[in-house]
């Protein structure tokens, strides 16, 4: 039960950040909107979170055996670390990039179109709804890992 619906809670936030990721994208692009773009980068690296995810729920569904005889529950909690890294790299990452175009800059700065701001509202909407979706879904079946993807 624990693994099937993290499974269908881990799908629907991959399909809904892939779509997520290639709006933010297009309408930066189209917006002119640099901060939009690395939005984009952000909801596709929540992509690469629900896998590990996934990964962390499956191993630590495992029974015991030989080589780890109180069983593999720990795995959850391993893909939780891992996930606070990625997150930390990305936002570090998009952080720095921020930073170079601010103390570099070209002397103009080109304002974002309304697309930019339909978008974030949309991505915020969305964004705020996959929280309550998932975080439900973490308190339910007790996952670490489920929780710290929300």
């Amino acid at each position: 039960m624990n693994k099937n619906s993290a499974r269908k809670v881990s799908a629907v936030t991959i399909i809904i950040n892939l779509f997520l990721s290639l709006l933010k994208f297009m309408a930066g692009i189209f917006a002119h909107s640099n901060a939009m773009i690395s939005d984009a980068v952000h909801s596709a690296s929540d992509v690469l979170s629900t896998f590990i995810v996934i990964i962390g729920i499956n191993i630590s569904d495992k029974k015991s055996d030989k080589q780890h005889p109180y069983g593999h529950e720990r795995f959850e909690c391993v893909s939780s670390v891992i996930l606070a890294v990625i997150l930390a790299v990305t936002g570090l990452g998009i952080g720095m990039n921020g930073v170079g175009k601010i103390t570099v800059g070209s002397g103009q700065i080109e304002t974002p179109g309304v697309l930019a701001l339909i978008a974030a509202l949309i991505s915020i909407v969305v964004k705020e709804w996959m929280y309550w979706y998932t975080r439900a879904a973490a308190k339910k079946i007790n996952s670490g890992a489920l929780m710290a993807d929300a």
